[in-house]
Parts: structure tokens; sequence; C-alpha cells
């Protein structure tokens, strides 16, 4: 049993217990071995190139009945003669409706010993985030007042943590990308009571808010874009999710690209790496030119959730474009099922597939197999690409479905019994796995049931290798199962620099490892008989 499966087992058990008495709200507050000390982490940290403060919430208004969130963002950043940027948005969660605002401001009064982040908005007015203080002047411990107003309102809010703070990574401080690094916390369930007005409109709130604080060398408009979760579970629990995205869109296996933390109770929280999410929807904006991902599947052990967006239109247009909105929960943790509300920051896009059919596409095997390669010329991690092949008879544009959601690039047409001789034409299409997004090639030219043709680079009979030319990785396909088979590779001097046995399978990807540039040869044997061979351009 995992650790953290061990954990949830007891946290369910325990559910019906007050597990804390609140010992831990108190300054001066530490943890041991955790980097982040309060109250004087919660100010400024002038060593520190980058940093904000951020707030989302959920609030109940208590005459109208309707349900508004909110996020507010205090982004520290000096440039082009300010120092930062101020984010406020307002949902009416009820009606569907999306107020944001982004403006330059500066921060006269942001001190570590005042605690005092005040935001002068660029024409806007003053507006505050300040740890609260008792009757007597004394720092309040982790209780928060927030004054914000923007052209559609404003919000002021009272703000009291009712679960300890958040340590991400565990000890808070977590690499994030290639060169990156942050000081990270959240407070993730926080009482809030205040009043918001809207259109004019004021009335008093109450609601449950998640605060993020971050300061460090990571900055957004750098290249690697992220998708973020907080995520507040009916059960108690409270997860911190991320995945960040190279400028190639790829997600490496690592903590500095994806991460998430849990509070399980105030005994209790976990990071680590070993999840899966898988993207289910995407949606574009309404002018078609961004499209994020709409709904998400979370899983690590005995978790199991689903993020669902509530409203497609929450798109911030400054100082970049970037989601930022609510969503619902619904799943499991345990055998318990669970609900849930979280908010996601999407600063990833994704775009439309782009396939090429592999060309030219000239040669048969003998059995009647005609191999189908193509290549994804724009692979994105976050959006998994589900492909079919279709095949049109008699030179016309009369497609047939012949394979159907695949997701290997390569596909071995069996023309068995089409009379020798017959055009035809090939069509690779590619979607996303709720078709919102899609792409597709196809072949240049009518070829020609039957009639051997241009093989280079491909196997005699039963296979086909690709991409070729390779970078890091080459896949070996076949036409038939293979059961016990083995491949050697060897350099243009003849030299055999790596052999694998025992494949079985149809298809086989192979790490380039410390292999140099060159050309190679490959044979996939059965014995002491090939069943197929070919050459490897690596680059």
């Amino acid at each position: 049993m995992t650790r953290l499966k061990h954990f949830i087992l007891i946290f369910l058990f325990l559910s019906g217990f007050n597990l804390s008495a609140q010992s831990w709200k108190t300054y001066p507050y530490h943890e041991e071995g955790t980097l982040v000390f309060f109250p004087q982490d919660e100010g400024r940290h002038p060593s520190e190139p980058t940093e904000w403060w951020y707030a989302n919430g959920f609030l109940n208004g208590l005459n109208s009945g309707k349900e508004y969130s909110f996020m507010v963002s205090y982004f520290y950043y000096p440039a082009f003669g300010f120092d930062g940027f101020r984010i406020f948005n307002i949902a009416d969660e009820t009606d569907g409706q999306f107020y944001p605002e982004t403006l330059p401001c500066t921060y006269p009064a942001i001190s570590q010993d005042m605690l005092h982040l005040q935001a002068l908005t660029w024409g806007g007015g003053s507006e505050q985030w300040v740890t609260l203080t008792d009757s007597q002047g004394e720092l309040i411990p982790f209780e928060y007042q927030l004054n914000a107003q923007s052209a559609y309102g404003s919000i002021n809010l009272d703000f009291a943590a009712v679960k300890k703070p958040l340590m991400i990574n565990d000890s808070g401080f977590v690499y994030q990308g290639a060169t990156a690094y942050s000081y990270y916390y959240s407070l993730t369930t926080l009482e809030v009571s205040g009043s918001i007005t809207l259109n004019g409109f004021t009335e008093p709130v109450s609601g449950v808010s998640w605060l993020d604080r971050q300061y460090g060398t990571f900055n957004p408009s750098t290249g690697e874009n992220y998708e973020w979760f907080s995520v507040q579970l009916s059960n108690g629990m409270d997860l911190n999710i991320w995945e960040l995205f190279t400028p190639e869109n790829s997600i490496p296996d690592t903590p500095a690209y994806r991460h998430f933390s849990i509070y399980i109770n105030d005994s209790t929280a976990v990071s680590s790496s070993d999840f899966t999410l898988e993207r289910l929807q995407f949606v574009f904006t309404p002018d078609q030119e961004q499209c994020y991902a709409k709904q998400w599947h979370f899983v690590h052990d005995t978790i199991d959730l689903t993020f669902t967006i509530r409203h497609d239109n929450q798109e911030v247009m400054l100082p970049f474009r970037f989601y930022e909105g609510s969503f619902n929960v619904s799943g499991f943790a345990g055998a318990t099922p669970v609900t849930g509300k979280g908010f996601a920051e999407l600063l990833h896009r994704y775009q439309h597939p782009e396939i090429r059919i592999d060309q030219p596409a000239r040669y048969f095997t003998e059995g009647g197999f005609y191999p189908v390669t193509w290549q994804l010329l724009n692979p994105d991690d976050g959006r998994p690409v589900y492909y079919d092949v279709e095949v049109s008879l008699n030179d016309n544009p009369d497609y047939e479905i012949v394979a159907q959601h695949i997701t290997d690039t390569f596909f071995f047409w069996d023309n068995t019994g089409i009379e020798p001789g017959t055009p035809f034409r090939i069509r690779v299409k590619g979607t996303s796995i709720d078709s919102t997004l899609y792409g597709s090639d196809s072949t240049s030219q009518a070829l020609y049931t039957g009639i051997s043709g241009d093989r280079t680079g491909h196997s005699a009979k039963q296979a086909v290798i690709y991409p070729n030319p390779a970078d890091d990785h080459f896949i070996i396909g076949l036409s038939m199962p293979a059961v016990g088979v083995t491949l050697t590779l060897t350099n243009s001097r003849g030299r055999t620099v790596r052999i694998i046995e025992n494949i079985n399978g149809t298809s086989l990807r192979i790490k380039r490892g410390n292999l140099p540039p060159g050309i190679y040869f490959y044979q996939i044997a059965t014995g002491d008989t090939e069943v197929a061979g070919g050459k490897l351009i690596l680059r």
C-alpha cells in the first residue's frame, strides 16, 4: 500500500473527528523541514525578482441567492515604468457572466514589516491586501482583508484560514521548468465574509476561498506555459495540481514539470509527481483564436477525479491571453464518492493536429498488406490524437474507413482480394478525443494495388520504421504480430550497435540512447530467418 493510499484510508476513517483545534493558528509559525516562515514570508521578498499574491473564491449572495466567483492576483514584476499587474475577475456563476479586468499598477506600500500590499492601479484606484490586526494592533494569524475594485464592481472581503498552510513539494520550495524556482505555499480553505458590488448592485456575501503565495524566478511569460488547478473536495481534502509545458509542448516526466500537493488533514499533507492527468474535452474561444482544455481526468492511487469547466467564456485578455475560471469536481477518494469545486488557470493553448503522410508511398508487401505511415508535425503532450485511416478505390473521393481510433502512426491496410492494378488513395484523419481538434492528409497521387514500387527505408516484407530520419526515438511497426523476434541494428561500417531480443506484438518503440548521428541498418529476424530489414537515418 502506498503512503498516500494509507493516509487516505486513515483520513476517511477519522473524518468524523476533529483532528486539530487549530493549534497551528499562531505567529510566529514554521513547520519543521520547510523554508517558509510566518508572518514574515507573507510580505514582500526584495531578493526575489517575481512575486504574486493570488486569491480565488466562491461567494453566496445573501440577498439575491446568486453564486459568484472571483479571482484577484497582484503580480509583482517591475517593467515598463510600473511594478506589475493587478488582475481582478468577477463571475456571476448563476447567469454565466464574466467580468475581467487587468491593469498595470504600482505598489507604494509593500514591506515585510507591515505585511501590507497597496496597489495603485492605472486608471483605477487604491486597493489593498493586508493581514488583519486586533484592537491592540497585534497581527491576527492567518486572517486577511482584501479590497479591490474594477470598472464592473468591487469586493470587500475578510478571510480566515481554517486549515494550516499547505507547503508545495513538502518544503515550500519547488523547481519549475528548465531553470526557474518558486517558494510556494497555499492556504487551501478560508472562510470569507463581506460584500460584493456588481453592475451597481451591492449585497453581503459569505463563502470559501483559496489563497496562493508564490515568489522566486518563475515567470509565465517565458514561454513555458502551464495548466494549474486548485481543488476543494467535499470530504475535506484539497489539492494543488499543475503541469508545465515546454516551448515544444511537451511535459517532461520530472517534478519540475508536473506536480501535486494534497492537504489531507492538519496532520498530513503529501506531495508527488506520480499521477495521470488526461484531457477529455477542448473548447475554442468565441473568436476561434484560442483553444483550451475543458475537462480533465485526474488519477493517483485511490483518488479518481473529473474536473469540468463551468463556463467557456472566462478568458483573460491582458497582459496575455489565458483562461481563469471555475470548474466542478466529481469522483472518488478511496471507495467514497466526492464532489467539489475548483479553479483552473490555463496558459497552455491547443492547435488542430497537423498530419503528413509519408511520401512517396508506392511500395507493397507480397501478402496484400500496404504499409501506411504518417507524422504528427505539431505534437502536444496535453492533446492525445486518435487516427482514422480511410481508403478511396477507383481514384474517386469516396473514402471508407479501414481503421478507426488508433494511436500508432502506422497501419497495414489489408488489400487481399482487391484486383491487382486497382487505383486507390489513402487519407489519414487525426482528432482529439472529443473531436474538437482535427486534421487530415491524403496521398498526393493515385496508387495501385499489387504493384511493387519504391521500398526505400522500409522493409521488404512486413515492417515499417518511423519517423525516418529520427531524433530521440524510432518505432518499428509489423504487419503481423511477432513472437520472440530479434532486432539487430548495425552502423554504416557494419558494426552491431544494438540487439533487442524477444520482441512481441506489432510495434516496438526504441530509444536512441547514445547512438551518434548517421546511417544505420536494421534487421528483424526469427532465428536465422530474416523477417524484415531496412535503412534508418539518425539526425
